[in-house]
């Protein structure tokens, strides 16, 4: 039986892949065993529910550099992870030539964070958008899957991080819709630091510094993109940025808040 309640309700067991790898019971954390033993937890998690055949779940966790015993060896891990999880109604068990997590989705850090950015997304934006979007990334504590390094686990994880920064994105979009322009302006110039050839961080940047009353640095940070997508890229910024710079050159009324 899942041992979770609904999206939103009580849950009872969570399993954390946004950052190390973890479970909590009831709010304390569950040793769950050594690392590739949560590697093999974390594997089933993104998939909860479902079955996940014993070759793929190999090859999730050590890629090519499986043990001979390789069956076997996932076997052990997977008999002393369903001890771990004995007392929480949730655990790995054996099924049609696979294992499957018994668990809701929900109850994983990983379908949470997607799902509340989905609902984020669904809405009409405003106060609610933006409690949904602080959800959702509040659920990262670090790294995805940290310390787990095979191809499956790192293709995981870029895809998380895209997902991530989109929802950053998102949310610097919502503040800044809501007039929180002087909130957002510090993080988004350290994004565009990390970031100096992405058009839709520098234009967050740039409406940021404009609606604080420094029309002169938006301006000097359009200029300085297009001076290096020229020179790195070959190309000029695309047509929304072009637009919001003479919007901003001419002071357009319909950029205040």
């Amino acid at each position: 039986m899942d041992g979770v309640g609904t999206l939103g309700g009580h849950v009872e067991v969570v399993f954390g892949a946004l950052g190390a790898i973890q479970v909590w019971w009831d709010g304390t954390p569950v040793d769950v065993g050594h690392a590739r033993q949560r590697f093999v937890l974390a594997a089933l998690a993104v998939d909860a529910g479902r079955v996940v055949p014993a070759d793929v779940l190999t090859d999730r966790v050590w890629g090519e550099r499986a043990p001979r015993r390789g069956r076997e060896t996932l076997y052990g891990y997977v008999s002393r992870l369903r001890q771990a999880l004995a007392g929480t109604g949730a655990g790995p068990v054996r099924e049609q030539g696979g294992y499957r997590l018994a668990v809701a989705p929900e109850a994983v850090d990983v379908f949470r964070f997607r799902e509340t950015v989905r609902r984020a997304r669904a809405g009409d934006g405003g106060e609610r958008a933006l409690v949904l979007w602080e959800e959702a990334l509040a659920l990262w504590r670090g790294e995805a899957f940290t310390g787990a390094d095979t191809p499956w686990f790192n293709a995981q994880r870029d895809l998380l991080d895209a997902e991530r920064l989109a929802a950053l994105l998102d949310l610097a979009e919502t503040r800044l819709a809501l007039g929180q322009h002087t909130r957002v302006v510090a993080e988004c110039a350290a994004r565009a630091e990390t970031l100096p050839l992405d058009e839709r961080v520098a234009g967050q940047l740039m409406l940021a510094l404009y609606r604080c009353g420094r029309q002169a640095g938006a301006l000097d940070h359009y200029d300085r993109l297009r001076r290096r997508l020229a020179e790195e890229l070959g190309t000029d910024p695309g047509p929304a940025l072009r637009q919001l710079h003479r919007q901003i050159l001419t002071s357009d009324p319909t950029l205040d808040t």
